[in-house]
């Protein structure tokens, strides 16, 4: 009874002071651990990749209106948690049949696969050394028993989807534009060849176990229901990467969706822009300069309410000197050149966020590339340690987004102290002896609130973000339908943390939000790629594109939420649906769920005839004049004595 007294009068002083209120699992129910207990076999040294965490997935899987939770496990089984209301959650793993099979589970993307109304989990597994105990799990909801309570079949081989291949995540979207949707596979087989990091002629011929895979939806007659088929061959996905996550959007506008994953090690990002014709073509030096290294987790989202999308990717940069000088290593000019030699783009390890500054514009004032300029260091999110998910959302209803950083790694293995301790003990000292010297420095996740002017101001104290922790894969949700976002996370080695927002209960007047539920057609149920366009205040304008795999490993609530600060009433809203259909919604009171159908959109529109520029102060004339110099520079490192 004290321990009680003791939580409730904690959590209330708690709330009065933050933005977020930690909630106790005993409060919850959420017990869930991705615990990973190191051994001869299962240690950092010999898995590279064994503490990349797991994710979470949201989902109102017994359609009661409430969002529940699934976590993914590594070496423990993944868990399914009921929203019962309240912040209670009851685990139905075991009812539910989704436990993972035992294998070593990593991203989970929610999904209507059959279009039938009910939410099902697509769940990449990876590490194990043979495929059989690595194969993707689809587990297909069955409807719910006479508790309410849903019930999953595993159909991953049915559906042709039993990917064996190291998978990290996976992202459902339409990349042909023929209704249905089809799937990107995000792939990590970093122990299968060689060292990851040594510059080399990038591999673009899909010989590299590492690479992504795309397959097609096709619908099957015999089973009644789609099978999926892997064309990445033929749709030139064939280039290496040691991928962490894979964003969906239509980067440059022009009604087909693109493909954009962060990688790992030595190997760029990849930016695939698809063609048209069911073909993708590899284009990230193209619309940026430069990325981040060691990219890990990623979202494509307007940080700035200009109705261009920007790219946050997160990498391993600590904040504080000493870390710094601890576990990075310095740019050589050698790297530099052995980029330009190799065909790389050049790699910063820091957290990018690439502004959106607008397409190019041709000398016919046709829309070309986006011109994108990383403002990380500007913007003051650079810096956030070993990071893993950035949480992009308005988690203060005031009409902008925010930022949240997950991070932390078991084992320092970057640790300069350590590795030139490896290097001298590894033919003298056990293999135990040598992961008993591993640094480990558990740290605080990060928030940062958005200032409305491209910079962001550290507010992880005071949103109640200060627990040290090593955590990955993270949501938002509103898990009790206040109008606020909650977050959820999973750490390796201690409970997921749930965190209650408080904006609602707190500031009332200036936390307005509207909330958007997509219902699509047959052929994909959730209106996945939809475009939602908020206009209020006479100017402002907020825009959303419909897909829920963001971030690192997970699936976020699929509602799109506006914040609207002290916005009661919105002048209008516009939804672009995939099929060039759009509806236009007016005069809609603030602080609910707005439900659109596409059977409501009845006005025809062309992404093609979108224009973003006119009456340009300069045009390009280059062509015109024939004017095609280009300067050879010469290749040379000066010694100053």
């Amino acid at each position: 009874m004290f321990y009680l007294s003791l939580f409730i009068s904690f959590t209330s002083c708690n709330s009065n002071n933050t933005l977020f209120t930690e909630m106790s699992s005993n409060k919850t129910g959420i017990h869930f651990s991705n615990n990973i207990v190191e051994k001869d076999s299962i240690n950092p040294l010999d898995i590279t990749n064994i503490y990349n965490g797991g994710g979470v997935g949201v989902g109102d899987f017994n359609n009661d209106g409430l969002q529940d939770l699934y976590f993914t496990g590594n070496t423990v089984s993944n868990r399914l948690y009921l929203n019962k209301g309240e912040f209670e959650f009851e685990d139905i793993t075991d009812a539910a049949n989704v436990t993972g099979n035992g294998e070593w589970c990593r991203g989970v993307a929610v999904v209507d696969i059959n279009n039938d109304g009910l939410q099902d989990l697509y769940v990449c597994a990876t590490l194990k050394h043979s495929g059989n105990e690595r194969k993707n799990l689809l587990y297909v909801n069955q409807g719910n028993d006479k508790n309410n309570i849903p019930h999953f079949k595993e159909m991953a081989q049915d559906y042709g989807l039993a990917d064996t291949g190291q998978s990290t995540q996976a992202a459902f979207f339409d990349y042909d534009n023929d209704g249905d949707l089809d799937v990107y596979i995000v792939t990590n087989a970093v122990n299968t060849k060689g060292f990851p990091d040594n510059f080399h002629p990038v591999l673009r011929n899909g010989e590299n176990p590492s690479t992504g895979r795309l397959y097609r939806n096709d619908w099957s007659d015999s089973l009644k229901h789609p099978f999926y088929t892997d064309v990445s061959k033929q749709a030139g996905i064939q280039t290496e990467g040691y991928g962490h996550s894979v964003n969906i959007t239509d980067i440059n506008g022009d009604g087909w969706k693109d493909i954009y994953v962060t990688n790992d090690f030595i190997s760029n990002d990849l930016l695939w822009i698809n063609n048209h014709d069911g073909t993708f073509s590899e284009q990230l030096s193209t619309y940026f300069k430069h990325t981040s290294a060691n990219a890990m987790g990623n979202d494509i989202v307007d940080i700035n309410n200009d109705g261009l999308t920007d790219v946050v990717a997160l990498d391993m940069d600590p904040e504080d000197n000493f870390r710094k000088k601890m576990m990075l290593n310095s740019i050589s000019y050698q790297r530099y050149q052995n980029s330009d030699r190799f065909g790389y783009n050049y790699q910063y390890v820091r957290n990018t966020l690439q502004l959106n500054q607008g397409p190019r514009v041709g000398a016919d004032d046709s829309i070309g590339v986006p011109v994108f300029s990383d403002i990380g260091f500007f913007a003051g999110i650079a810096e956030t340690d070993w990071s893993w998910t950035p949480l992009v959302t308005d988690f203060d209803n005031d009409g902008n987004r925010d930022i949240i950083v997950t991070n932390g790694y078991p084992k320092d293995l970057t640790d300069h102290d350590f590795i030139t301790y490896r290097n001298q003990a590894t033919n003298i000292a056990s293999k135990e002896l040598i992961l008993s010297q591993i640094p480990e420095v558990k740290l605080h996740n990060y928030a940062f609130r958005n200032n409305s002017d491209l910079t962001f101001s550290d507010v992880t104290e005071k949103w109640g973000m200060n627990e040290p922790t090593f955590s990955n894969g993270a949501v938002y949700a509103d898990l009790d339908n206040d109008g606020d976002l909650d977050m959820v996370i999973n750490n390796i080695n201690s409970e997921a943390l749930i965190y209650n927002n408080n904006t609602r209960q707190k500031f009332i007047d200036s936390s307005h939000y509207l909330q958007i539920q997509f219902l699509g057609d047959g052929l994909n149920k959730n209106g996945l790629g939809a475009y939602a366009y908020v206009y209020y205040d006479k100017g402002k304008m907020q825009i959303c594109e419909n897909t829920p795999y963001r971030g690192y490993l997970s699936s976020v609530d699929s509602r799109a939420q506006f914040g609207l600060g002290k916005t009661t009433m919105v002048d209008s809203v516009v939804i672009k649906w995939p099929n060039e259909k759009m509806q236009r919604i007016q005069n809609i009171k603030a602080d609910q769920l707005l439900k659109v159908n596409i059977n409501d959109a009845k006005t025809d529109y062309s992404f093609s005839k979108e224009v973003f520029a006119k009456n340009t102060l300069f045009k390009d004339v280059t062509d015109s004049l024939n004017i095609h110099y280009v300067h050879p520079e010469k290749d040379f490192v000066k010694t100053i004595s």
